[in-house]
């Protein structure tokens, strides 16, 4: 039988066109970059060609933003399966989680946690329990790193205050004066310059819009946070990810973001977000999270804000998820407090709450000791009357023996 030449082709094209769009939808699942995707395309096949397809294929089911670049061109964002999927972690623990009560226990150390974290994420040098102690102790700052702790601390005291009103540029630019407060970069205002990002190998990575169209970027982010038809998860990492792309001060940026984003999220409802740091997954991964920046602010990427989205919306879920084991270990506290004598139990109970609150994964009878200022015995008593009323759990590892909260 004599094959037709003509028939050949067009079954090759077919075939062709079969897989072209699949590996579009295949990126567009992965949701990469253009320059993510030219390292993984098919030798025949030209990533400018390929990537005209693939922007139009993410533009025709994106969702165009009421938010613009100072060229005039909007933003858009897709929807993605992954976003989803976090979205529905978070507005499933504001279904499940109507009672905080049971973190009364933790005080102001989250907020602190979240100022200290916020604070590494810029560069800050620390540890956890000097920022707690700094706070704690209510003195001044001795150097730039904690100086940047407190302002942290002071700017989310401040959204905490404000849940009440309306977001306004007033009430960001306050965010951002109080941040910077007693230091060289001190604002009072939006710049009034032009700023560029600029790599650890001092390599321009961003140049941000003239002083001339933050006025009027700013004016479109405010009435965007405030629109209450808008989900308040998508109103918070967008708001996010178009806040630190205007870059309006000169300082202070990412952590204004970060606190406008914490107010956004509370002012929803949302106040489990109180209770476990936000920024403490994020300190782990700064790499991931300034990658999703970047790409939502390469122009070549086509004005997609996309990539930080769906980064930014996993890791809330990350953090609702760590609310959730929290949830049970204040659960468990309180169920343990209601079993001790207020009066006779002082150090039982005050050491339940320091090893609930302060997340502290293993404990032993030499640790519970120093802690305390008691002997072995004593120590090791104690820790064996938590484990008997079902709050600890006793690990024997050879001749060591450790316990830790029973989950």
């Amino acid at each position: 039988m004599k094959l037709n030449p003509k028939y050949i082709l067009e079954e090759c094209d077919t075939v062709m066109k079969s897989e072209r769009s699949d590996l579009i939808k295949f990126f567009y699942d992965k949701y990469m970059t253009k320059e993510e995707i030219m390292y993984r395309l098919p030798l025949e096949l030209n990533i400018d060609d390929f990537w005209t397809e693939e922007l139009e294929y993410r533009r025709s089911g994106a969702r165009v933003l009421p938010l613009h670049f100072y060229d005039g061109k909007a933003y858009m964002y897709n929807r993605t399966a992954e976003f989803i999927r976090s979205a529905d972690v978070i507005t499933s623990m504001a279904r499940n989680t109507s009672d905080t009560s049971v973190f009364a226990d933790l005080g102001d150390g989250s907020l602190i946690d979240e100022a200290y974290y916020s604070s590494i994420i810029e560069g800050a040098f620390s540890t956890r329990e000097k920022a707690h102690a700094l706070v704690e102790s209510g003195r001044e700052p001795s150097d730039k790193d904690e100086r940047m702790i407190l302002n942290n601390y002071n700017a989310l005291r401040f959204v905490l205050d404000n849940l009440d009103y309306p977001v306004t540029e007033n009430l960001i630019i306050r965010i951002g004066q109080i941040l910077t407060e007693g230091t060289d970069e001190s604002i009072q205002g939006y710049r009034d310059d032009n700023v560029y990002v600029m790599s650890h190998t001092g390599k321009v990575i961003y140049t941000a819009p003239d002083p001339q169209y933050i006025k009027d970027m700013m004016s479109e982010l405010v009435d965007y946070i405030n629109d209450p038809e808008i989900h308040p998860v998508e109103r918070a990492v967008i708001a996010h990810v178009f806040f630190v792309t205007i870059h309006p001060f000169f300082d202070g940026n990412g952590r204004t973001a970060r606190a406008l984003t914490y107010m956004i999220l509370l002012k929803a409802g949302y106040d489990f977000f109180k209770y476990v740091p936000i920024s403490g997954i994020l300190s782990e991964e700064r790499g991931r999270y300034y990658k999703a920046i970047r790409a939502s602010q390469n122009e070549a990427n086509g004005y997609d804000l996309t990539y930080f989205t769906n980064y930014y919306s996993s890791l809330l879920a990350k953090t609702v998820r760590s609310v959730g084991s929290r949830l049970k270990v204040m659960d468990r506290l309180s169920k343990l407090k209601a079993l001790l004598d207020p009066e006779k139990d002082v150090r039982l109970i005050k050491g339940a709450v320091w090893l609930a609150t302060e997340d502290v994964a293993v404990i032993t009878a030499e640790k519970w000791r120093n802690k305390f200022g008691v002997s072995f015995e004593t120590a090791r008593k104690d820790l064996m009357k938590l484990t008997e009323l079902g709050f600890l759990k006793r690990r024997v590892d050879g001749h060591k023996v450790s316990y830790s909260i029973d989950m």
